[in-house]
């Protein structure tokens, strides 16, 4: 499943346990799709929208134009409100907000008390679609997000993994970096970035989620009130192309200052409408999620290669991406590598048993559940996971996992697990 963020358990009430059917939703004439779910044990609100735009939807022109967008939307301000008016208003109001790019989707929050909803609702609406970014704001917008590539650049993982989705994907859209190139970002002029906002900003292509302490019927006349009047845009596009057949072990060596090492071996994995995903998430799991994971035994416990080791699998619209991590010792990377290839080969040969499919069963069900504990995380994997797959997803995860038999993982493990075509890329010490 995809990594959505940090799990939170401070409020512990489970939104997952609710069905479909408490959701109120309801599609404006102009396209947009709302959902609305109350929920009055804490006095809160929290709205998340996403767009259907990520850096898949970008041409090579406006590579990087997405989530410079965001950073835009965020900070620069409104036709009605400068970046630092926008900034005061949501102090004033007690509202956390924020925003994320992917390759996937562009996402929007806001959570603040119940009795600013209408406020919530008035600014969000106003970042969204007034937004006009001054050329001085946009230029110094800009430097901020060369300073975000920058230090992007000088994080060793961040480094071998965007490197390792350069090498396999291809030309594939998610071989991208969300977070575009410095001369791209340095050099796109402010009108066509505001091209690219107003030719994809539109209410057709956002999904806007409410969660919280809130009337359903008043909510929903306050969204129309504030959302109703903006018309349907152009339908987002996505630049999508195959990627590459694996045939052969690709190796990329990054040196940096470092004094350790890293280590990915990455393969394509299914989409997300493709079954095998839940058997995927259990495979993933019993590879390398924790301790009591076949590689942290086998590299860490047993052979004392590793100082730690994980395997992922990631949900995305298009072909997925499964991989092995390590962090090292430089001299320890060939040994590495020959034992993760030997319980890879080891789970295909002999699979996995039941009492290993019953425990990670249970641990990501548990993870799931306190992942939508907090309002704000449950709207922003309703939002989200709607803008490409469909917010069903979510709520019936639990029960897709649970129906994954023994046969369908060891048969996942068998399709998927490459050990004589897949790329490694290692950082190692300069």
């Amino acid at each position: 499943m995809r990594l959505l963020g940090v799990l939170c358990i401070v409020f512990l009430f489970l939104f997952s346990a609710g069905s479909a059917a408490d959701w109120y939703k309801e599609t404006l004439n102009n396209g947009l799709k709302v959902m609305i779910l109350e929920n009055p044990q804490v006095p809160q609100v929290n709205i998340s929208t996403t767009v259907k735009v990520g850096a898949k939807n970008e041409s090579d022109y406006y590579d990087g134009a997405t989530h410079l967008l965001e950073h835009l939307i965020l900070f620069r301000g409104t036709e009605k409100m400068t970046g630092e008016e926008v900034g005061n208003a949501m102090k004033k109001h007690g509202a956390y907000f924020n925003g994320y790019t992917s390759s996937d989707w562009t996402d929007f929050v806001i959570s603040l008390p119940k009795e600013n909803l209408d406020f919530a609702l008035q600014i969000h609406a106003d970042m969204l679609f007034r937004s006009n970014f001054p050329k001085e704001e946009m230029d110094m917008e800009r430097q901020a997000v060369l300073e975000e590539i920058n230090i992007s650049e000088d994080n060793p993982t961040g480094k071998m993994y965007r490197s390792s989705l350069k090498a396999l994907y291809g030309n594939h859209p998610y071989s991208k970096n969300v977070l575009g190139t410095k001369k791209n970002v340095s050099d796109i002029p402010r009108d066509s970035v505001y091209a690219y906002y107003k030719r994809y900003y539109a209410p057709n292509n956002m999904t806007l989620v409410i969660v919280g302490d809130v009337n359903t019927q008043s909510t929903l006349a306050k969204v129309k009130q504030y959302f109703d009047d903006f018309p349907k845009g152009e339908v987002a596009t996505d630049c999508y192309k195959a990627p590459p057949t694996p045939t052969k072990i690709t190796e990329i060596e990054i040196k940096k200052d470092i004094g350790q090492a890293y280590m990915m071996m990455s393969t394509i994995g299914p989409k997300s409408d493709n079954q095998d995903q839940y058997a995927l998430d259990i495979m993933a799991n019993l590879l390398g999620g924790g301790e009591s994971s076949r590689l942290w035994k086998k590299l860490k416990d047993d052979l004392g290669l590793v100082y730690n080791t994980s395997f992922s699998f990631y949900t995305s619209k298009y072909e997925g991406m499964l991989f092995a991590f390590a962090m090292l010792s430089p001299e320890n990377i060939t040994e590495t590598e020959k034992a993760i290839n030997e319980v890879l080969e080891n789970v295909k040969e002999n699979g996995f048993t039941a009492e290993e499919l019953r425990k990670a069963k249970n641990k990501i069900k548990t993870n799931h559940y306190l992942s939508n504990e907090r309002g704000l995380n449950y709207a922003d994997n309703i939002a989200q996971y709607d803008s490409f797959i469909g917010y069903q997803f979510v709520e019936e995860y639990p029960g897709s996992i649970e129906n994954v038999t023994l046969a369908q993982l060891n048969e996942a493990a068998r399709k998927y697990l490459n050990t004589d075509s897949y790329v490694k890329t290692t950082v190692v010490p300069k």
